[in-house]
């Protein structure tokens, strides 16, 4: 029996949409909505499709295998990010393997050197912000290489994340516009991204609007539910209550919501909380947490794209950084202050 070779007009019939719909998606040219992108994918992977052009690359690579340094995740946006990578690698015949971290810098080298020794064809890497000591041993190896959810300092190594300051700026300047004056911050550890940048965003909006920032009131905080409470826990024991907190990240507004429900403190009723990232956990939790939105998904397969560019050679037409697109959603935590 003779097996036809698959087209793309096979695969854009299968998924009921356009060739040049397909083209977007296996390239990532043009936006395209997460749906039909799924559709597009799901065939995709379903019949093993590979463009002609891919298969004739493939064929002179000696490694099939792209190294991704993360750290330790459960329930968080970095499930669908993983998703993201895996979509993009499939399409284009690599496997993943991961490397979790604890979050240290000698825990990510260690992951790095280990990676280096199983001939990974190129890594992306999620962590702390790279220092001299990250880009030393990536520039040593020689390993294509991709930052995900920090601005890369380095014109050789691009990254890709979302908007990180622009983002919280616009979370803040909601509660802002819906008469809050009292606005505290539960920021995430270390100078960029969930620290120092949405901090960055928050005080400039707050800035903008000529409200006062009480120092007291901007507390560092881990990463988890706990450290969410705890964060809360000192904001509150200053006493005086702001009417709205904004959270780094979704599961410190979490945190910060289950200690002040345990303190029979009325979520939005007395204090509004809004959160980023928008995890599932946002619309588990009840109240349903608003939150800045933005597709984890797209960053993974926005760095996987960019990094097999950067595999096969082809350094023109990537961006030494790139912002995925977010949005606010309002949803039962907010409440406009009378």
């Amino acid at each position: 029996m003779i097996k036809l070779k698959l087209t793309i007009k096979d695969i854009a019939k299968m998924a009921d949409v356009s060739i040049s719909t397909v083209s977007r998606v296996i390239n990532g040219s043009k936006p395209v909505n997460e749906e039909i992108r799924k559709r597009v994918l799901d065939v995709i992977n379903q019949t093993n499709y590979r463009p002609n052009s891919l298969n004739n690359q493939l064929k002179n690579n000696h490694a099939s295998l792209i190294g991704v340094i993360i750290p330790e995740y459960s329930n968080t946006v970095l499930t669908d990010f993983i998703d993201g990578i895996n979509n993009i690698s499939k399409l284009y015949g690599y496997d993943i393997i991961m490397s979790l971290t604890d979050g240290t810098v000698d825990s990510e080298l260690h992951y790095f050197t280990l990676l280096k020794k199983m001939n990974i064809s190129g890594l992306i890497f999620v962590g702390s912000p790279l220092a001299s000591r990250h880009i030393e041993i990536v520039k040593k190896a020689k390993i294509p290489c991709v930052i995900a959810g920090q601005i890369s300092p380095n014109q050789a190594i691009p990254s890709v994340h979302v908007d990180n300051i622009t983002a919280s700026y616009e979370a803040v300047t909601f509660l802002i516009q819906e008469g809050h004056k009292e606005i505290a911050m539960i920021k995430g550890l270390g100078e960029m991204a969930v620290g120092g940048h949405r901090l960055q965003g928050y005080k400039q909006a707050m800035k903008d609007a000529g409200l006062s920032i009480r120092e007291e009131w901007i507390v560092e905080s881990g990463f988890s539910i706990e450290d969410g409470m705890k964060a809360m826990k000192q904001i509150i024991d200053n006493k005086t209550l702001p009417t709205a907190v904004f959270c780094a990240t979704d599961a410190m507004a979490i945190g910060a919501m289950h200690f002040l429900l345990d303190k029979g403190i009325d979520i939005p009723n007395d204090i509004s909380i809004i959160g980023f990232d928008g995890s599932l956990m946002s619309q588990v939790v009840r109240p349903k947490l608003s939150t800045v939105e933005y597709s984890a998904r797209e960053m993974g397969m926005t760095a996987t794209r960019n990094l097999v560019k950067l595999i096969k050679g082809d350094n023109e037409g990537i961006a030494q950084h790139s912002n995925v697109t977010h949005h606010l959603a309002i949803r039962e935590s907010t409440k406009r202050r009378k």
